[in-house]
């Protein structure tokens, strides 16, 4: 399993190519590429850019194992949704141009999901959009990655693809190998699924990718595993019972938030060691 982390806060302030050095010093093997900055996912379209950038991190030893789109994916706002879906297909074309096979793509949730009806109308909205990436997948040789996500109406609740036989018909309707689940460890955690049987009902032909984050049971809190509320041997052995083929990918972030800039590669190397640990729970169970 390689040790994976997104891009998110270092790029923000220092810089893919400062990113991609701390990263390596701190001893990662992959690098998940965040596309949520306005200036790269409505600017920055030049594929040259991209190539220099994945030939500077395999000179540091790292490979761009997935990426992440910009999100949300759709609004009540029709004119602002088609912009939106223009966005993801060009974070496709520069995720393929730094030789990543995974782009995570959330679910459209722009209805209130606990209205009677929405469900299945989020359900109908969503095969057609993601039906519509099909091509784009196919000409850049990648696959979308579906997440379970949440919504907050007063306190957090299930939304699109956050109960496992939900997501389950979600990837089964698509019926397409275009499309895999990347599981989000933290989102499951506040909408109170069982983390375990959630991976186990996924199965590892389905469950190709993690967003790997510890949340306070409240708040969607994106910080590092042991600083939250799940249990994390639980979850590395159920990923070791359904013999998970994936990468562990933090989007833990926010751990760094409110640090000194000069101290963030310290952060970055304890954040490496914490993963490297979970590696090895998972390594152990595994054998």
């Amino acid at each position: 399993m390689r040790l994976s982390s997104t891009t998110d806060r270092l790029q923000e302030k220092f810089g893919i190519y400062k990113a991609i050095d701390i990263l390596s010093e701190a001893g990662y093997d992959a690098i998940d590429f965040s596309q949520f900055d306005k200036e790269i996912y409505e600017s920055l379209d030049d594929k040259a850019y991209y190539t220099e950038i994945r030939k500077y991190a395999e000179d540091k030893g790292l490979c761009f194992n997935q990426s992440h789109a910009p999100f949300a994916s759709s609004f009540e706002d029709e004119e602002r949704t088609a912009k939106r879906f223009d966005e993801i297909v060009n974070a496709i074309k520069r995720a393929s141009y730094l030789g990543i096979k995974n782009i995570i793509v959330h679910p459209c949730q722009h209805l209130k999901y606990d209205v009677e009806g929405n469900p299945e109308k989020l359900f109908e909205y969503n095969m057609e959009f993601y039906s519509r990436l099909i091509p784009y997948c196919e000409e850049y040789g990648i696959r979308v990655a579906l997440e379970n996500m949440w919504q907050y109406t007063g306190m957090v609740n299930h939304s699109t693809c956050s109960r496992p036989d939900e997501f389950v018909r979600y990837l089964d309707g698509l019926n397409n190998d275009c499309f895999v689940a990347c599981l989000d460890l933290g989102h499951a955690a506040l909408v109170r699924e069982n983390i375990g049987d959630f991976i186990k009902k996924l199965g590892n032909k389905r469950l190709q990718c993690l967003h790997v984050h510890d949340v306070d049971g409240t708040n969607d809190s994106h910080t590092l595993p042991f600083y939250g509320s799940i249990n994390w041997d639980k979850v590395m052995r159920a990923l070791a019972q359904i013999d998970y083929k994936g990468d562990l990918t933090f989007e833990a972030d926010a751990f760094m938030n409110n640090k000194p800039d000069a101290l963030l590669p310290d952060y970055a190397i304890l954040m490496a060691k914490t993963g490297k640990y979970l590696v090895s729970v998972f390594d152990g169970y595994k054998k």
